[in-house]
């Protein structure tokens, strides 16, 4: 998937805001924002290779919400008069500011397959149900 354009629409943005119907000059507005939004998230892709694999299922709806949220925090988009206090916008903001992190840290992958940096992986593991068995494979780990 390459990281060009825009991830919302204007209506996922008011349905995600609860704007309401949208007039013409919202609606330019709101997508301008949204392609602005969006060049953050090419560059948070980008830097982590995830723009040219096949995303996994879930990133799609991800990406709606991030741009939806950036576009209306970071760039304070005056859209549809939608009521956001402060705390909210500073806690949007932390939100948003922590999904940067966790794609540049690795924590949060977008390639299909692939597993995050937190991800718990475990290749094999042998089991015993006694121990003596328990014991025999502690022992063997210890000569590796």
């Amino acid at each position: 998937m390459a990281c060009s354009g825009r991830y919302a629409t204007a209506d996922q943005f008011a349905a995600f805001w609860c704007l309401g119907t949208l007039t013409a000059a919202e609606e330019t507005t709101i997508e301008t924002f949204l392609d602005i939004a969006a060049s953050d998230i090419h560059a948070a892709l980008g830097s982590v290779d995830a723009c040219d694999c096949t995303w996994a299922s879930w990133v799609d709806n991800y990406l709606v919400k991030l741009n939806v949220i950036e576009a209306m925090i970071i760039h304070n988009c005056p859209c549809a008069n939608a009521r956001i206090t402060d705390d909210m916008k500073r806690s949007w903001l932390d939100w948003i500011n922590n999904q940067f992190t966790a794609i540049a840290e690795g924590r949060l992958v977008f390639c299909d397959g692939e597993t995050g940096a937190d991800y718990p992986y475990l290749g094999w593991a042998q089991q015993g149900v006694d121990d003596f068995t328990k014991a025999k494979i502690l022992h063997q780990e210890d000569d590796y």
